[in-house]
């Protein structure tokens, strides 16, 4: 019976799908989240966690956004391609204006076909760090890759006791951030701290769904259920062939789903083991942190001791060794981009991490609009401004993105607007004051996983691909909030002609942005042509620094 409700839903997709509305008043909230710590940050409607977002497959998601901060804000969903809808994506000055304070603005969010795990967070300002964030689940109208019996969601984070902006002023003012000392963030699961999270219950014999989701912004989770195995069946919001780990390691912005069994018998209750570490912090003492909790199986059951082998003895899902469910091959490349993560020292005398030689930094004009705005010199990187990091992209091409990083610290990369094939990783640079167990070659199989955020360890490459088939302008940058913070960022300009023929900015934004005095026509500068007068002077590096 199950089997024929999901072939009907096929069938008849769009007749099933709704519009599911929701109300959110962004604004500050109070509390202790950390069990040490009281401070502001930031939620919804007075909560924070607050509630998942829960749609099925084909519905519209509208967000009714209302900014009862005193900065502006916007919200992005993280995982969504928002094909056709560009200016939906929520990236300050990339696609859209900040929703000014008191003001409200409705998000119009298209699933399509897209269903899986997902997040949404803040896009303004980092508030995603103090708090604007919770799942997206989109559930699928077809049969699963491995049928269970319930879903359960887990997420990761790590929580600092000072807001971003304070934070971000005192790592400023360091020259190495590996002297901090102070303000190492702790760890929440599911929303509150990660040592006194409530028990997850376990029916025996029941197969569960576990959604796993690091909503961290600096940290990276290791998560293992001992006595217990895991099925690796999604990541990022793409099925995948089942694939057997003993747990999960994650950084900042990926998400997976897995399958786990529970055992035929109550005898016994179980521990959880989450691991949250960082390896920009590695000299002080603070990395990595243990928490444990507890599976329940029956009220008062004793807890069983498992003796865990070693993490290296352990299988963990590597990016590389994870396949596609649909059995797509290798797309062939019709254009590479290489950049390198490399540190130097900048005009103004900063000492900073970029891909390739720019820093990242935001224009006069949102790119999206200059790329809507500006005809044929859309085509031209220049016209969106030399702190912009833009490469233009045509039409259908497929691309090839390498990213090198030569230094210690890892980093994840979210490609807004596109999944990508996830071909190659291996050894990059090398450092003769830093022992690190050497990174090796790894070959995608056959059929390549598609995700949206990949991780790229200290001294490793990573070769994705994705097919230009997204019109629009679409950030990509590196998902550690400081490094994001820092400029460590591209746009990818996709076929503006086409773009231009497809899409306008509705009218609500361009008045939002009017009302902010932020122009929305015209080069990064809101000018014509190549006239970029009215930018902040640009920096430049002057001298490049040696591996961290």
């Amino acid at each position: 019976m199950l089997r024929q409700f999901i072939v009907f839903a096929a069938v008849a997709f769009n007749c099933f799908a709704a519009r599911v509305e929701l109300n959110w008043d962004v604004g500050y909230v109070f509390g202790i989240r950390d069990g040490f710590t009281y401070r502001r940050a930031i939620g919804v409607n007075g909560e924070l966690p607050f509630p998942p977002v829960h749609v099925t497959q084909g519905d519209t998601l509208v967000i009714n956004v209302h900014n009862s901060l005193d900065v502006p804000t916007s919200i992005h969903a993280h995982g969504l391609l928002n094909n056709g809808t560009n200016y939906y994506d929520g990236p300050d000055m990339v696609t859209q204006c900040g929703i000014p304070p008191g003001e409200s603005f409705t998000y119009v969010l298209e699933t399509k076909n897209q269903f899986g795990t997902f997040w949404i967070h803040g896009h303004t300002r980092h508030q995603e760090v103090d708090g604007l964030h919770t799942p997206l689940i989109i559930h699928s109208r077809k049969q699963p890759v491995v049928d269970y019996d319930e879903e359960l969601i887990m997420t990761f984070e790590d929580w600092f006791t000072t807001e971003f902006a304070v934070r971000q002023a005192y790592i400023d003012s360091l020259e190495d951030i590996r002297t901090l000392t102070s303000n190492f963030p702790k760890a929440l699961i599911n929303g509150y701290d990660g040592n006194n999270t409530a028990p997850i219950t376990f029916v025996p014999g029941k197969r569960y769904r576990l959604r796993v989701i690091c909503m961290s912004i600096n940290n990276w989770f290791k998560f293992r259920i001992p006595g217990h195995t895991m099925t690796l069946i999604e990541a990022d919001g793409v099925e995948s062939m089942p694939l057997e780990v003993d747990g999960l390691s994650m950084g900042p912005g990926q998400r997976y789903s897995v399958i786990v069994t529970a055992h035929d018998s109550d005898e016994f209750n179980y521990m959880y083991n989450v691991t949250s570490y960082s390896d920009a912090l590695v000299s002080q003492g603070l990395t990595p942190m243990v928490y444990t909790g507890l599976i329940n199986y029956r009220d008062g059951a004793p807890v069983k001791t498992i003796q865990s082998p070693a993490d290296e003895q352990l299988v963990w899902p590597e990016e590389t060794a994870i396949q596609v469910l649909d059995k797509q091959a290798e797309l062939p490349v019709d254009r590479r981009i290489e950049l390198t993560m490399k540190k130097f020292t900048y005009t103004n005398q900063e000492h900073l991490t970029t891909l390739g030689t720019t820093l990242y930094k935001p224009v006069l004009v949102p790119t999206l609009y200059t790329a809507l705005s500006m005809g044929d010199l859309a085509a031209n990187s220049s016209v969106y401004g030399p702190q912009t990091n833009a490469y233009v992209l045509k039409h259908l091409d497929v691309v090839e993105v390498v990213i090198n990083n030569p230094e210690r610290v890892d980093h994840t990369f979210h490609f807004h607007g596109h999944n990508v094939q996830v071909i190659e990783t291996g050894p990059y640079g090398n450092s003769s004051t830093i022992s690190r167990e050497p990174v090796a070659h790894q070959q995608s199989g056959p059929w390549p996983m598609w995700r949206d955020t990949v991780q790229v360890r200290g001294f490793e490459f990573i070769r994705v691909r994705f097919r230009a088939d997204n019109p629009g302008v679409w950030f990509m940058h590196c998902h550690l909030s400081w490094h994001e913070y820092n400029g460590v960022a591209v746009v990818f300009i996709e076929a503006p002609d086409v773009l231009q023929k497809q899409q306008s900015v509705p009218k609500e934004m361009v008045e939002m942005c009017k009302r902010q005095g932020i122009p929305t026509q015209g080069n990064g500068a809101g000018n014509q042509g190549f006239d970029l007068s009215g930018l902040p002077p640009a920096i430049y590096p002057i001298s490049v620094e040696g591996a961290n």
